[in-house]
């Protein structure tokens, strides 16, 4: 069993996304050492770049606490440094949320802690991560057993106070461990949110672990629910293979994660750990390993999930087996098969950056460069076989009269479709009004405000819930009408490009419309957790006010930032929609250009006839030097996508058959 594979397959997304950007750049390199001043091959270049420099590979641990995900952190990140990260004991060691990554602007290891008392405030999580002032930061070199264990023991930091207090700050008192000096006091967190940077090998290619604390954490940080989980590309789910699924554990279920899977699709693996517990030694094995089947096959039975997602985990014996180089024992574990899956998912996430819109058009723009490159070549070599033809002065004369009248011919009917190629655009442009209308800051603020009134007048249960499925009623309102618009908009986009190329295939031209698939399903997202949170809100006392005021207050924020990123991809869009046109009709001008300049230069310098074949011997060799070293580009590109032509629906706009790549 291959332990490493996850390692191997980030490293290789990594290392992908590494190449891929090396290519892009190569040829923006290309275009600048020719000279090629087009605005939308930079613009695509610069948006591609930036999608792949960002990317991350976010993998979220759920589950009630003493589940061991912690322990199963500790064991996917062990082998780096050879001892635990995390603090790891029974009872409750994740105390608030915790995110594990890498951020190379940081020391090797750095943790930074939120505290508690921020929760007075009606400020966003994701706001005060721009704050670093409000954070408290510690220092640690990850290789020093000790000063991993101090820092990072601080996570786990719990302090007394009045059950008033904790009311104030949004906490479900029972659920709190009372204090054994009052009834009147209870334990809470130190800490809020907990962001932990590290320097490890995982972690610097692109995994990001976030870790939960049990189910009073998710009530009583809505972000977390609304926000945080469903950024991420997979989830795991730890249940406790000696109980299966208790009652806690299917609230978690079915309040928040299968809310992400059926409305996100969110990859949702269920791990039953701590498996050890039913190893028994006085049994075959045959009937230890029947019993561990029974128990997922229940799993998935109560959980309604595929049986291949529901494995079995020992994270216990995983990180014992790194400690002692044991294979056998990390392969009874079972740690290696979940590697290997969520490998699977990395390659999932691959084949979607490269079927993303925005390579499509870069290899439409490279292939468009290509092919009007080769057919300037061929006029050049007509060119020379015309300047070597020619006999006598005159009829050499004749020859480059006649050569610059059809070029300046054909860079006419260029100039007209520039001409048109612009009217294109401001025809398109215009129905920028009418698709930012329907989701414009002013309606989606007064669609808040109007949520908050009608609030003010329903400060119990029920009036909550009405309020919050009123509200995104109207969002989804909001969206229909943009999607009515954008039907136009779709619709004035293809046209465009039938006029402008009539080879453009109808199926591949689909697959750059703009939809809306992904903002309904993260809005359908904010509506199925907020229902389940509001209804998990008991009649509101005083206390409980604060609770519901960030509550709603990041209902809000997360719509706001949803319709905002929405606006700007609308915006995106619109100017990058024509971009393959509007690259190669400049390049085709700009190439005629070259040649007018050429053939004026030839006829004007009095040069011999044997001096001007030379010359033009000597353009035709720089063309193909230019178009070999593209062709290396687009070829190197090429090879990087994806093998599996079912996955992956990038399109070249300008093929004549439906080919994806």
């Amino acid at each position: 069993m291959d332990h490493a594979s996850l390692y191997r397959q980030l490293s290789g997304f990594q290392r992908w996304k590494q190449e891929l950007n090396t290519q892009l750049q190569a040829f923006m390199q290309w275009l600048e050492a020719h000279k090629i001043t087009s605005k939308a091959a930079a613009q695509s270049l610069q948006h591609a770049r930036a999608m792949l420099a960002e990317d991350q590979f976010t993998l979220a641990l759920v589950g009630e606490f003493s589940r061991g995900k912690t322990e199963l952190i500790n064991a996917l990140l062990f082998a780096e440094y050879g001892h635990r990260l995390l603090p790891s004991q029974p009872g409750r060691t994740t105390m608030c949320p915790t995110e594990i990554y890498r951020d190379p602007n940081t020391p090797k290891g750095c943790v930074r802690l939120l505290p508690i008392e921020t929760r007075r405030s009606n400020v966003a999580l994701a706001a005060f991560k721009r704050i670093p002032q409000k954070w408290v930061t510690a220092h640690f070199d990850p290789h020093d057993q000790r000063q991993v264990q101090k820092a990072m023991a601080r996570i786990a930091e719990v302090k007394i106070v009045s059950v008033a207090e904790a009311e104030a700050l949004g906490f479900e008192i029972e659920g709190l461990v009372r204090s054994r000096e009052s009834v009147d006091r209870v334990e809470i967190p130190v800490w809020r949110h907990a962001l932990v940077s590290l320097d490890h090998p995982l972690l610097a290619r692109g995994l990001r672990i976030l870790d939960t604390p049990g189910l009073n954490a998710l009530g009583n940080e809505p972000e977390l629910a609304l926000s945080t989980l469903a950024s991420a590309q997979a989830m795991l789910f730890l249940l406790s293979a000696d109980t299966g699924v208790s009652a806690t554990d299917m609230e978690i279920w079915n309040e928040h994660i299968n809310i992400l899977r059926h409305t996100q699709g969110t990859e949702v693996i269920t791990l039953l750990n701590k498996i050890d517990t039913l190893w028994d030694d006085l049994l075959p094995q045959e009937d230890v390993l029947l019993a561990i089947h029974k128990v997922r096959e229940t799993t998935s039975r109560q959980l309604q999930q595929p049986l291949e997602q529901v494995l079995t985990l020992s994270a216990k014996q995983a990180l014992i087996a790194h400690a002692r180089t044991d294979a056998t024992l990390l392969a009874r574990s079972q740690l290696p098969k979940l590697e290997k899956l969520l490998s699977e998912k990395l390659i999932d996430n691959r084949t979607r950056l490269a079927s993303h819109r925005l390579i499509g058009d870069l290899l439409t723009i490279m292939d468009d460069t290509s092919n009007l490159l080769r057919e300037r070549l061929y006029a050049a070599d007509r060119d020379l076989a015309d300047v070597e033809a020619a006999k006598g002065d005159d009829e050499h004369r004749a020859t480059l009269v006649s050569l610059r009248a059809n070029i300046k011919r054909i860079h006419h009917q260029y100039h007209k479709q520039s001409l048109s190629l612009k009217s294109s655009e401001r025809l398109l442009y215009r129905e920028r009004d009418a698709l930012l209308g329907p989701i414009s800051e002013a309606i989606i603020e007064q669609q808040i405000n109007a949520a908050q009134e009608a609030l003010a007048a329903s400060w119990h249960t029920f009036g909550v819930g009405r309020v919050v499925q009123e509200f995104f009623d109207n969002v989804d309102h909001c969206l229909s009408n943009l999607g009515h618009q954008l039907v136009q908009a779709n619709k004035v986009m293809q046209s465009i490009y039938k006029r402008e190329d009539s080879n453009v295939n109808p199926d591949l031209l689909r697959n750059h419309e703009f939809n809306l698939r992904h903002y309904r399903a993260r809005t359908n997202q904010l509506r199925a957790h907020s229902k389940q949170y509001s209804l998990g809100l008991s009649n509101l006392l005083t206390s409980k006010q604060n609770l519901m005021t960030r509550f709603l207050g990041t209902v809000a924020q997360e719509t706001r930032n949803l319709m905002a990123e929405l606006r700007n991809d609308l915006d995106s869009w619109l100017k990058d929609a024509l971009a393959p046109l509007n690259h190669r009709n400049l390049y085709q001008k700009q190439l005629l250009d070259e040649q007018l300049l050429q053939l004026a230069n030839l006829n004007l310098q009095n040069h011999t006839q044997q001096e001007q074949v030379a010359m033009l011997k000597s353009q035709i060799a720089n063309l193909e030097s230019a178009l070999m070293d593209l062709d290396g580009i687009i070829s190197n590109t090429r090879a990087l996508q994806p093998a599996d032509d079912a996955r992956s629906n990038v399109v070249n706009l300008h093929a004549k058959s439906a080919s994806a790549l």
